[in-house]
């Protein structure tokens, strides 16, 4: 018994380090965006509308668990992803465009509720409120010079997705996340512009717990 003792101060220690390593994760996750983006209406042609192309997404998440166990738990949510704004293609001025392609940034912490642990397949909810980066149109000469560029405002996320988990360090995740920011692109004088404020994306990746 008194061999045990200096053991078992010996073992504790690293057994609750143990628990602890499960309350942090990392993802890592790539796709695109799969709603719609801008749509663009030059006037003289009014049954032509250009909109804005899907381009990829990838993002980066940290979660730590703040309560709960078996079954319900509540992590804060620390993502930070961006996505690809491509300028319309097939338009009359295509040339008017001075990039092809801008990315927006999104920094939005939050919370995030889990549910299922420690079953293997993990659905989770999430949402959270914080910082964005914008790619909005700037005219520089009216029709002719249209520019992205980018300005900060506050951003939004919210979505959900499942966790494929092998063991209790790695795992698969598929997930779907709406990105949404304030701000309005500027006037441009013979451009009918729809500018939704909300873009949803589809990805996919892997996770660590630690």
């Amino acid at each position: 018994m008194r061999r045990f003792i200096p053991l078992l101060f010996l073992f504790t220690p690293l057994f609750a380090q143990s628990l602890f390593a499960q309350s942090n994760e990392i993802g890592l996750q790539f796709g695109r965006t799969v709603s719609e983006g801008r749509r663009f209406q030059f006037d003289g042609f009014p049954n032509n509308v250009f909109e804005e192309g899907n381009g990829y997404a990838a993002g980066f998440t940290y979660n730590r668990k703040l309560a709960g166990g078996d079954g319900v738990a509540l992590n804060f949510h620390l993502p930070v992803f961006l996505f690809e704004n491509k300028a319309p293609e097939g338009t009359f001025n295509q040339s008017a465009f001075r990039d092809s392609s801008s990315a927006s940034a999104f920094v939005t912490p939050g919370v995030q509720i889990r549910f299922l642990q420690p079953f293997f397949l993990q659905p989770y909810v999430f949402a959270g409120v914080g910082y964005a980066r914008v790619a909005q149109l700037t005219p520089r000469n009216g029709l002719d010079d249209i520019e992205f560029e980018n300005e900060g405002t506050w951003g939004v996320s919210a979505g959900g997705g499942v966790d494929l988990v092998f063991g209790r360090h790695f795992g698969i995740r598929g997930e779907i996340r709406s990105l949404t920011a304030g701000g309005r692109d500027r006037v441009i004088p013979g451009l009918r512009l729809d500018d939704p404020s909300t873009r949803w994306t589809a990805t996919a990746g892997v996770l660590f717990r630690f």
